[in-house]
């Protein structure tokens, strides 16, 4: 006997030891990956910053010296040691082909020597430019224990002197003063907050505040007019509501364009920017920058220096809601405080060589370099199924059941009940959820316990910005009704909650599963019996675990991307409930049932939760269509349920890395090429034909314990893509990385 629990022991010490290892190693994926992304990052910013500077010194007719420095000044300033960078001059030849002289670094042509050619292969070509490259290698923080204790990266950037454009059409009718954008006296650069690089940093595009305006003569803001118009607040809304028609004509550098200070904003007005900021038009706009105003009222002019894009991104022209949109950074201004903010995109390009406005660090155009190196890598995780196959119970063996039903506001929302009627679909569930309770054998040791969800709370203010933009301090996540327990029908019981159930607010669906999970095995779990959760829902997840809604209001039939990672955090919290985790006994931890209660939403994430079917005539996943349906589902289930111990295949849940697997990638030429994965689901991509590029993820496949995993999906688990992943890989030399998350292609069963 003592020998025996010697062994078991053992045992339980092996599989810990094991399951360590690959949770250290799925940390350290996770953990490097992100600090490779950053680190990557870091570099290609030094890399396009230092070609900037350089070639902004070539252009201000400096020494190759102070040409170096000044590429080492914004190198170091970005974090990368400039000795780890290398700076040469670009040459072009007569066919306009870009040349990296690399015999030597722009270091070493000597400090008083402005090379205006150089002589490449027996030719003197012009410089027209700056290439800049760097490599670092940093320590990784945990793939060490795989092996991998250090990772590279690598960038590339190439400028250029040019100008911005000469001509600018499809313009707003919105002019933005070049003030916006300071000159750093100690560089002579443009001080410029792009949105990819500075996500939250916002302009004040125009401001009616005296004090603070980029330009306090011009009064209001700077509505601009095309020519032969009138002034006035309805051509004004038909110019913002048709710019990309190209109403308002070509305008060019130097002109002064026609504005009206005077114009106030109407009803029609808020309601263009409206449609611009919540993307009914298109969210990004080109507007003209100005640098002088002259003229008052009709007479108001605006002389053009340059074309900039713009996404709006909130106005507010008064205290009054109505005027007031959009997510503004400024809160609570001062009373009459009237602006529109905006996201900075890009100076608009020149359409040619050469160009005419100048910008400062905009007058040098960054380019890709020449014959960069690039690597295209990646790791390939599956939801791997482990199949248990246990001895049939001819006695009942009691479940913990927990119910879970969505009472968000849909649930209010009628479908077809009995005899040509329509009822709510609340009342529909809480019936048939009666009826399921009442079925439950209490005496035989079944319990049963209500998760509901929302639940709604207030907190600290956020904003959300998915289908809809906003901010707001509710949070929504899910409520237990009641803890497991035998009291059906009782006083207080199931069945006395269930009926008091009302619908309203948001879809919670991943706190609603941690908490179902934690419900089931939490301290109050029978180690006798069966788990089992029954999770309900009318709709699509739109609430982050920690409470936060996304802004995806559940208006279309598939959500938007921006709602993926709410998807992911349900899907994860399922996957943990489908494992064998608690305790590590080889069977999974919970059984999960869903349920789609109607028809207009995509049931995928609910069929990804459910526990994987290894018999078609015992699914896991139901689609209820109206009142009967789903009376006849929770029946069914209940019968299931009475009858858990007869079904001696279980499947466990868990992450594994593709080892071993192929990854077959079509390049952007239509070239394919087939790599196979390393022992930690790496695949790597390198050589002078990775170019930049969008690839296409064809195929990859792995085969574990009988088990092909080849289908794509958008997370661990998570539902089928409907196309093969892509990944672009971009014009700077370095390291390009993408996940991919594969599941079985057929349905696995017991003794295959």
């Amino acid at each position: 006997m003592n020998s025996e629990f010697k062994r078991q022991a053992g045992q339980s010490v092996i599989v810990i030891a094991f399951a360590l290892v690959a949770l250290v190693a799925l940390l350290a994926l996770v953990v490097d990956a992100g600090n490779a992304y950053v680190q990557r990052r870091q570099i290609q910013n030094a890399m396009d910053s230092g070609a900037q500077a350089g070639a902004l010194a070539l252009a201000q007719g400096k020494n190759s010296g102070q040409i170096a420095a000044a590429v080492n000044q914004f190198v170091q300033q970005n974090g990368v040691n400039p000795n780890d960078v290398r700076a040469y001059y670009v040459v072009q030849d007569a066919n306009r082909n870009n040349i990296v002289v690399r015999d030597r670094q722009i270091s070493a042509y000597g400090a008083g020597w402005v090379p205006n050619t150089i002589n490449y292969n027996g030719v003197e070509l012009p410089v027209v430019g700056v290439q800049v490259e760097g490599n670092k290698t940093f320590d990784t923080f945990f793939a060490g224990v795989i092996g991998v204790r250090q990772m590279p990266a690598g960038g590339a950037s190439a400028a250029y002197a040019t100008k911005g454009a000469c001509y600018g059409s499809g313009l707003f009718p919105l002019a933005v003063s070049e003030g916006n954008f300071p000159i750093d006296q100690q560089t002579g650069v443009r001080t410029v907050h792009y949105k990819n690089d500075e996500p939250d940093y916002v302009y004040k595009i125009w401001q009616k505040d005296s004090d603070v305006s980029p330009d306090p003569r011009s009064g209001n803001f700077g509505w601009l007019f095309w020519r032969g118009q009138n002034s006035s607040a309805a051509v004004l809304a038909d110019n913002m509501n048709n710019a990309e028609s190209g109403v308002s004509g070509t305008w060019s550098v130097g002109e002064l364009i026609p504005g009206n200070t005077g114009v106030s904003a109407s009803d029609a007005v808020h309601q263009a920017l409206r449609d611009r900021i919540d993307g009914v038009k298109p969210k990004e706009v080109v507007v003209p920058v100005y640098d002088e105003f002259s003229g008052t009222g009709n007479n108001a002019r605006y002389r053009i220096v340059g074309f900039a894009r713009f996404e709006i991104t909130c106005f507010r022209f008064g205290n009054g809601a109505s005027q007031t949109y959009g997510n503004c950074v400024t809160r609570n201004p001062a009373s009459g405080d009237k602006f529109i903010e905006g996201k900075f995109i890009k100076w608009v390009d020149p359409s040619a060589e050469g160009g005419c406005a100048n910008f400062g660090v905009s007058s040098v155009k960054v380019r890709p370099p020449v014959n960069p190196q690039r690597a295209l890598v990646g790791s390939v995780k599956v939801q791997k199924l482990t199949l248990t196959q246990s001895a049939p119970s001819y006695v009942h063996v009691p479940v913990d059941v927990v119910n879970v039903i969505d009472i968000s506001g849909s649930m209010n929302d009628t479908w077809p009940g009995s005899g040509g009627t329509t009822v709510p679909k609340l009342t529909s569930a809480k019936q048939a959820l009666t009826l399921f309770n009442n079925n439950l054998r209490p005496d035989l040791g079944d319990r049963a316990a209500l998760v509901s969800f929302p639940l709604t709370s207030t907190g600290t203010r956020y904003s959300y910005n998915c289908e809809t933009s906003g901010n707001t301090t509710s949070y929504y996540t899910a409520k237990l009704e009641l803890g497991l327990t035998t009291n059906i029908t009782g006083t207080g019981g199931i069945v006395s909650k269930i009926n008091a159930l009302t619908a309203n607010g948001y879809t919670p669906i991943a706190s609603a599963m941690k908490l179902a999970r934690e419900t089931a095995l939490g301290s109050g779990r029978n180690p006798n019996a069966v788990s089992v959760i029954i999770f309900a829902s009318d709709g699509m997840t739109n609430v982050r675990l920690d409470g936060r809604i996304t802004g995806y209001g559940g208006r279309v039939y598939n959500p938007p991307s921006c709602n993926q990672p709410a998807e992911q955090e349900a899907l994860d919290e399922a996957n943990i409930a489908k494992g064998d985790y608690n305790p590590v006994d080889y069977k999974p931890d919970t059984i999960i049932f869903t349920i789609a209660i109607g028809t207009d939403f995509n049931p995928a994430l609910l069929q990804a939760m459910a526990t994987p079917t290894t018999d078609p005539n015992r699914p896991y996943y139901y689609r209820a269509t109206d009142a009967a349906s789903m009376a006849q589902i929770y029946q069914m289930v209940s019968q299931r349920v009475q009858q858990i111990g007869t079904e001696t295949c279980r499947v466990i849940t868990s992450e594994d890395f593709a080892r071993g697997g192929t990854v077959t990638v079509r390049f952007p030429n239509g070239t394919q090429r087939t790599v196979t994965t390393t022992s930690n689901g790496e695949f790597i991509l390198t050589g002078s034909d990775v170019v930049d590029g969008t690839y296409t993820i064809v195929a990859a496949s792995v085969t574990i314990n009988g088990i092909t995993y080849n289908v794509f999906t958008d997370g661990l688990g998570g539902p089928p893509l409907g196309s093969n992943p892509t990944v672009t890989v971009g014009t700077a030399s370095g390291t390009y990385r993408t996940d991919l998350f594969l599941k079985a292609g057929s349905t696995p069963t017991c003794g295959n």
